[in-house]
């Protein structure tokens, strides 16, 4: 993503250079609103829609624009695409197993599958294979060091939140 808002700012072209800032305004967002989510998660297991809801919105809105401004509307219907797939999968986990995933890990995926979804299926890929590589790895030194048991919950969102901005950073 570095990369494409790189060259989509120096481009000389003033839409690009629009859709290149939108991009660095969705980047600041993902931010503010992946921490925030992060931290509350950790301490209190869930999700709030207060958060999620609006930062899905806003991420549908900025997507939109910059599909307007760079012609790329294979791209806006890829990220809405990915959101839906990732988010489908995430509930069929759910309906199947209840205790594995919350519904706040559901709606979250939605969200971060459409920014990862915009820049391509393999960044998407990208992002939900760190998701789990990450919370294994995690798990798996807690459960080494004891700090955690097979029956212990451990938040998943930070791990989804970090894995789908390692694959936009890295993409």
């Amino acid at each position: 993503m570095i990369s494409l808002v790189g060259e989509l700012i120096t481009s000389g072209n003033a839409a690009h250079l629009v859709a290149g800032l939108l991009l660095l305004i969705g980047g600041g967002a993902f931010a503010v609103c992946g921490i925030a989510l992060a931290f509350i998660d950790i301490q209190q297991h869930r999700l709030p829609n207060r958060i999620v809801y609006p930062w899905a919105g806003f991420t549908l809105s900025l997507l939109v624009l910059i599909t307007f401004l760079l012609g790329d509307l294979p791209g806006l219907g890829r990220a809405i695409a990915a959101g839906l797939a990732w988010g489908l999968l995430f509930l069929a986990v759910r309906l199947i197993h209840p205790p594995s995933i919350g519904m706040g890990d559901v709606k979250l995926t939605v969200v971060l599958g459409m920014y990862a979804g915009f820049l391509g299926w393999e960044v998407l890929l990208a992002a939900v294979a760190l998701s789990f590589l990450i919370g294994g790895l995690v798990s798996l030194w807690l459960l080494v060091t004891k700090r955690a048991s097979s029956s212990s919950r451990i938040a998943f969102g930070p791990f989804l939140i970090l894995g789908a901005a390692g694959a936009l950073i890295l993409s």
